[in-house]
């Protein structure tokens, strides 16, 4: 006896086919509808970081300190293969009009916006992803008897895109737990930057007394203070 297809897993693997979402412009979540659904799944995708950093110019040390200056984008990167070479034949047979129109549309830039659309990449339990297009690149591989194509594979680069005001409610700019290194410049005083660091310029004695200044009155523009944590408490 032929046991019957299984409805529901056939059901779940259409659910869990990968999407790429607009945000309209002004909008902070997704719209319901995926822009597109990819026909089959990328094999792997690759997600990458940079994280910039500035080097302290201190006298007399082997490696010098380092001072963070800000994260770089997130990029991530995926292969995707858009195929319609088994549609019977008409406009549904046409791999550029049914899949890479719309790849090729997320790279223009939108009137209102005056940049292309932010993109979500969404794949079952995947982390979603939110960017720009960086890069887009399309290989044609098949085509039918009239020059149709039909299968094409599609190399994405997108670019990760957090609106400034979000990023700030995540992660404030300044924390008075986290030890730094402050280069002094011209015109600061000890109490400035204590109120800079800590929010508070009556600590300036803790910022002497770490880096050992006898006369906290005399700062050198581009000298490096070590500027230590305070207490949680």
């Amino acid at each position: 006896m032929t046991s019957s297809p299984d409805v529901s897993s056939a059901q779940g693997a259409a659910l869990n086919r990968a999407t790429l979402t607009v945000t309209l412009p002004g909008d902070n979540s997704p719209s319901a509808t995926p822009l597109l659904k990819l026909p089959i799944n990328p094999t792997e995708y690759a997600v990458s970081k940079g994280v910039n950093y500035q080097e302290i110019e201190v006298l007399h040390l082997d490696s010098p300190p380092l001072q963070y200056l800000r994260g770089g984008a997130r990029i991530l990167k995926l292969d995707a293969l858009v195929d319609t070479s088994e549609a019977p034949k008409g406009p549904a047979r046409n791999v550029q009009t049914e899949y890479l129109d719309a790849f090729q549309k997320l790279t223009l830039r939108e009137p209102k916006a005056h940049m292309p659309p932010v993109v979500t990449f969404k794949w079952g339990s995947n982390p979603e992803f939110t960017g720009v297009i960086e890069s887009l690149a399309i290989t044609y591989v098949l085509f039918d008897r009239e020059g149709t194509p039909t299968r094409a594979k599609v190399s994405l680069s997108l670019k990760e895109f957090t609106a400034p005001k979000t990023q700030q409610q995540r992660t404030p700019t300044s924390s008075p737990t986290v030890p730094k290194v402050w280069t002094v410049r011209r015109g600061d005083t000890l109490s400035s930057i204590a109120a800079a660091v800590y929010r508070d310029s009556g600590r300036w004695r803790e910022l002497a007394s770490a880096n050992g200044l006898a006369d906290p009155r005399a700062l050198t523009p581009g000298t490096a203070l070590v500027v230590p944590a305070l207490g949680r408490g």
